[in-house]
C-alpha cells in the first residue's frame, strides 16, 4: 500500500494496530503475493514484531458488502470445518472490513505458496484428486448456507448472451468469429441450462488460486465471485483451465483423477454430468470477455482456437471423462 509508505504510514500503522492488535514490524515487499492483484485497489504483506506474516488488502467502499458477504460466507465454511478456506480476521471489534479514510480493509494470515509449474502440474493425479477432495469437503461445508446469506444465482447462458449483444455493438469482428461457438451451444444447452442443479460454488477455482504444499492444498484463495451457481460450475473451470494451458490435458492425469473421484462421490447430478463438456465450453466465455476487456489478441486468438478443439472433440471428451 504505496500510499502509506510516507508520511501518512505511522498513522495507518497506528490504525491497524487499534483494529487487530499488530504490533507492526516491516512491510515485506520481498514476497509475491499469489492471487489476483486486479480485485483489490492494493495489497501488501506485512510482518509484526512476533515474525507472523500478515496479508493487508484495501478495497473500494463500494465493494464494501461483496467483500462482507464473501467473509461471513468463509466464516460459515470454516465453522463447518473447512479450514482451507482462509478465513479473514475480525477487528477488535468484531468487523471484517473496517474502513480508513477511502478505502474498507481485510487482513488474512499470509500462507507461502510452494506454487506449480505450468503445465507440468497436469501429469498430477494427486493434484487433481485433492481439489475433488477440496469440492466435496466444500459440498458439506455449505449445506444450507444459502439461508444464512443471500447470493444472487449466477446465469453463464444470460452472461453470454449479454457479451454477444455487447460485443455485436462495440466489436463486431469478435461477435463474428465467436459467433459459431455460440451456435453450438444453443443447439441444446442453452435450453436446459436453467434446469441445472444449483449449489453453493467458489466460483473461480483454478490452481493458480490454490495455496499449494507440493500437491496439497493449504488453503483456496480469491472467493470474490463466489455463490450459487450450477453444481458443475467450479469443476468446470478446473477442467477448462487445465485445457488452456494444454489441450492434451483434457486427458492427462490430473483431470482425468480429478473427474473419477467427483463421479465416484456422486457430487454433481447427473443432469450437470451430461452436459458438463458444453458447461466448459460455455464457461470459457467469461474467459474470453477477460481477454477482451485487456485487449489481450494473443489470448483471443489462443481462446478461439480452443473453443474450436472443445467443439470439435465434444463427444470424445464426453466418452473419455465418462469412462
Amino acid at each position: 500500500m504505496q500510499e502509506f509508505y510516507d508520511k501518512d504510514c505511522q498513522e495507518f500503522i497506528f490504525w491497524l494496530n487499534r483494529q487487530w492488535n499488530i504490533e507492526f514490524e516491516c512491510v515485506r515487499q520481498d514476497i509475491e503475493i499469489q492471487g489476483s492483484p486486479e480485485r483489490t485497489l492494493s495489497r501488501v504483506v506485512i510482518q509484526d514484531k512476533d515474525g507472523l506474516l500478515f496479508l493487508v488488502e484495501k478495497f473500494a467502499k463500494t465493494k464494501f458488502l461483496i467483500r462482507q458477504d464473501v467473509a461471513k460466507a468463509i466464516e460459515y465454511l470454516n465453522q463447518n470445518g473447512l479450514k482451507q478456506a482462509l478465513m479473514y480476521q475480525k477487528t477488535k471489534n468484531g468487523r471484517f472490513l473496517p474502513f480508513y479514510r477511502d478505502g474498507c480493509f481485510q487482513l488474512s494470515s499470509f500462507l507461502d505458496s510452494t506454487g506449480i509449474k505450468r503445465p507440468d502440474y497436469l501429469s498430477s493425479s494427486k493434484m487433481g484428486l485433492n481439489f475433488a477432495i477440496f469440492l466435496i469437503d466444500l459440498s458439506f461445508a455449505s449445506a444450507n448456507i444459502e439461508k444464512k446469506i443471500f447470493f444472487k444465482p449466477f446465469s453463464i447462458k444470460k452472461y453470454i448472451y449479454k457479451l454477444f449483444r455487447e460485443m455485436k455493438i462495440y466489436d463486431n469482428k469478435m461477435y463474428k468469429r465467436f459467433l459459431p461457438y455460440l451456435s453450438f451451444l444453443e443447439k441444446e444447452f442453452m435450453e436446459i441450462h436453467d434446469k441445472l442443479p444449483i449449489s453453493f460454488c467458489h466460483g473461480d477455482l483454478h490452481p493458480l488460486n490454490v495455496i499449494w504444499d507440493q500437491d496439497q492444498i493449504s488453503a483456496v484463495i480469491d472467493w470474490e465471485f463466489t455463490g450459487m451457481k450450477p453444481d458443475i460450475y467450479d469443476a468446470a473451470n478446473i477442467v477448462g483451465c487445465a485445457g488452456i494451458e494444454n489441450p492434451n490435458g483434457l486427458g492427462m492425469p490430473m483431470v482425468k483423477a480429478f473427474l473419477k473421484q467427483t463421479r465416484r462421490h456422486n457430487l454433481f447430478k447427473e443432469l450437470g454430468w451430461r452436459f458438463f463438456p458444453e458447461y466448459v465450453l460455455a464457461l470459457r466465455f467469461a474467459w474470453l470477455s477477460e481477454w477482451l476487456r485487456k485487449k489481450d489478441k494473443l489470448m483471443l486468438e489462443m481462446e478461439e482456437a480452443y473453443m474450436g478443439i472443445l467443439v470439435n472433440n465434444m463427444d470424445i471428451l464426453r466418452q473419455e471423462w465418462e469412462r
